[in-house]
């Protein structure tokens, strides 16, 4: 008799939704600050049939859905979801929506251009910017906000590939710059860093598997091949540093921690000539359960790179389990003392009984917490009994120069109900009540990354 494998991607709020649906004048306890105009946006993978959610399903893999909620002048106007479709079926970025250009770009990485979303969510389009993101783009570009321009370390999906390419947008979306930098393996680079000076390249020992990308291509999967990167204990743990617009020649690789890093906080440039760089890193990740980064738990940790000294050293930060990072983003590639997070529950991970590869665990989402880098104090935001988020977004209020004042919104899944709230916190001080909770109209699956969208971003 077979077993049946079960697949914590699949079950619970991991369950992707299968309708799209349009609900107007949401509810709201509390107030909503008058000042935020405009749309918080967010996006997950949301597999349909049995080609997406069959034995070789993978957390980061299916069809994107994006959320968005309409605020302005005190009231939600709107919920609503779609799935993301571009030119053709293949082209449904999961990863990461945001705006660059007059644009709102769903994201995904390894191998598709990004897709243009309307403000109302009723139209989409593949956008390659004239030709220059054909073969793919990165699920985390960083903006400077300085300049405006987009910086984005870009992989390929494919064993053919030996290069990563750098790409520069300006405030625009127009290409102005691209480089190949060559490698050995394709690595997964899922974020990369950025300074007022600098980029910052990780090439980290999660690889592309030749074995799990056969069996996906063959047609034959097991669990998790539907994203054949694995942890690869032969590969690597290197940074590379190179100028902004620079090329392959100008490139300096340096030995890094053993870890995985899908995600950075924030990077600036030392006086000393070194680069601070907060990441939130992993001892493993896809070697003991390869459907989700459920090796263990994440640490917030800062890597000071010397390129001069070709050394980077690791400080710990704090001891809470700790994902999704973010900060003021006015202070992209520059100084940063706080930031944001969405904290994995108390027990971090739910595992299997038996530790097999082809079962694997979950990624449990917990409390929001926020971190002072200055001080090492760290404050939490428990939204009580059953109720987890994950991602925050910060959102500076109007004409303020204070780091933090504003406010943190972010999509609250209360299992009680199998609903969903965006809530919005003060962010100076997170522990205090919610300033407003809106009351979606069903619930919005565990996914990867939204954003503010205020009016005059949004292309309008």
């Amino acid at each position: 008799m077979a077993t049946t494998i079960r697949n914590p991607y699949l079950e619970g709020n991991f369950a992707p939704v299968s309708d799209e649906v349009s609900v107007s004048d949401l509810p709201v306890t509390g107030t909503l600050p008058p000042e935020l105009n405009g749309r918080y946006l967010r996006i997950g993978s949301n597999p349909t049939g049995p080609a997406e959610t069959g034995v070789g399903h993978h957390w980061f893999v299916g069809r994107g859905m994006v959320h968005g909620v309409r605020l302005r002048e005190g009231r939600a106007e709107w919920y609503r979801n779609r799935f993301v479709q571009g030119d053709v079926p293949e082209d449904s970025p999961n990863t990461n929506i945001l705006a660059h250009g007059g644009r709102l770009l769903a994201l995904y990485e390894g191998g598709r251009a990004p897709v243009t979303i309307s403000p109302e969510l009723d139209r989409m389009s593949t956008w390659d910017s004239d030709g220059a993101l054909r073969t793919g783009f990165t699920a985390h570009p960083k903006i400077d906000p300085v300049t405006g321009e987009m910086h984005a370390i870009n992989y390929l999906m494919d064993p053919a590939s030996k290069h990563l390419s750098y790409v520069v947008l300006d405030s625009s979306g127009k290409s102005t710059h691209t480089a190949e930098l060559p490698v050995s393996i394709m690595p997964m680079v899922h974020d990369m860093a950025l300074t007022a000076t600098r980029v910052v390249v990780l090439d980290l020992p999660v690889t592309l598997s030749t074995d799990a990308a056969g069996r996906l291509a063959a047609g034959t999967p097991q669990g998790g091949d539907a994203l054949p990167m694995r942890w690869n204990d032969e590969h690597p743990s290197r940074v590379g540093v190179l100028p902004r617009g620079g090329t392959a020649d100008q490139i300096k690789w340096i030995d890094a921690p053993r870890s995985y890093v899908f995600h950075v906080l924030n990077a600036y440039d030392a006086p000393d000539g070194s680069i601070v760089m907060d990441v939130v890193r992993y001892n493993t990740v896809f070697r003991d359960y390869v459907r989700g980064p459920a090796d263990g738990p994440p640490a917030l940790a800062r890597w000071t790179i010397s390129p001069h000294r070709g050394t980077v050293s690791e400080q710990i930060m704090s001891d809470h389990s700790i994902e999704w990072p973010r900060i003021n983003q006015a202070l992209t590639g520059r100084p940063h003392r706080f930031g944001w997070f969405g904290a994995t529950s108390p027990e971090v991970l739910r595992l299997s009984d038996d530790v097999d590869r082809d079962r694997g665990g979950s990624f449990e989402p917990g409390p929001l917490v926020k971190f002072d880098t200055a001080t090492g104090h760290t404050s939490t935001h428990d939204f009580g009994a059953g109720r987890v988020t994950q991602e925050p977004a910060f959102v500076a209020r109007p004409g303020s120069e204070i780091e933090d004042d504003g406010w943190i919104l972010s999509v609250v899944y209360d299992s009680n109900t199998d609903r969903s709230e965006l809530v919005v916190l003060d962010a100076t001080d997170i522990t205090a009540a919610p300033l407003a909770r809106v009351h979606l109209p069903r619930r919005v699956p565990f996914g990867f990354h939204g954003n503010w969208i205020p009016d005059d971003e949004s292309g309008e």
